[in-house]
């Protein structure tokens, strides 16, 4: 008995070889760009904030109040040139973060926007700014990098950092040496996974 795989819109019937396998073409694409067509891509910037010192402040915090996981595939730093700052900087990005001034004063990031222009989804997210001086004050730490002092931007291809429902990422960015004036942005690249 012959059974056909076809098109029931025109009749189209798929095609077998003469080596008995099934012909078909394909169109591959990766889960960000596939959550970028379905609106669920999404780009996190903090603003500018300018750190005055060459202490630890916590610039950036984002915690999922969703149903979905979170995927960050890469944490992005716009750093501007330090007034009086010598050697490096330290940024750390914390997991699971529930306590500080940067939670607890709750200013919302600049820009939290959809990558698909025509979408109207939106993330179900606290995500907030901190400033000079701002405090994480628990969590387990993630990461910890240091970059160059020089004005640059810096993306850090992490692999995928899974923020489930409940979970939590916060950032802090620790000035060079005798730093007094340094304008710092970050950014988050993420998509709901729901596949």
């Amino acid at each position: 008995m012959e059974i056909y795989i076809g098109n029931p819109t025109n009749g189209d019937k798929a095609l077998v070889t003469s080596e008995g396998r099934l012909r078909t073409y394909s169109v591959s694409e990766t889960i960000v760009e596939n959550a970028a067509e379905d609106g669920n891509s999404y780009n996190v910037n903090t603003g500018t904030i300018n750190l005055t010192s060459a202490n630890e402040s916590g610039v950036l915090y984002l915690k999922n109040n969703g149903i979905n996981d979170l995927h960050i595939a890469s944490i992005g730093f716009l750093l501007g040139n330090s007034t009086g700052g010598t050697g490096d900087l330290e940024v750390k990005v914390y997991k699971n973060s529930t306590a500080g001034t940067l939670i607890s004063g709750a200013t919302d990031v600049d820009i939290l926007e959809n990558k698909n222009g025509g979408s109207s989804n939106t993330l179900t997210v606290d995500c907030y700014k901190g400033a000079e001086g701002s405090t994480i004050t628990d969590g387990a730490s993630w990461y910890t990098s240091l970059l160059a002092g020089s004005a640059r931007p810096y993306v850090i291809s992490t692999g995928t950092i899974v923020i489930p429902k409940g979970g939590s990422v916060s950032v802090s960015i620790t000035p060079q040496a005798s730093n007094t004036s340094m304008n710092v942005q970050v950014f988050l690249s993420l998509i709901e996974y729901t596949l």
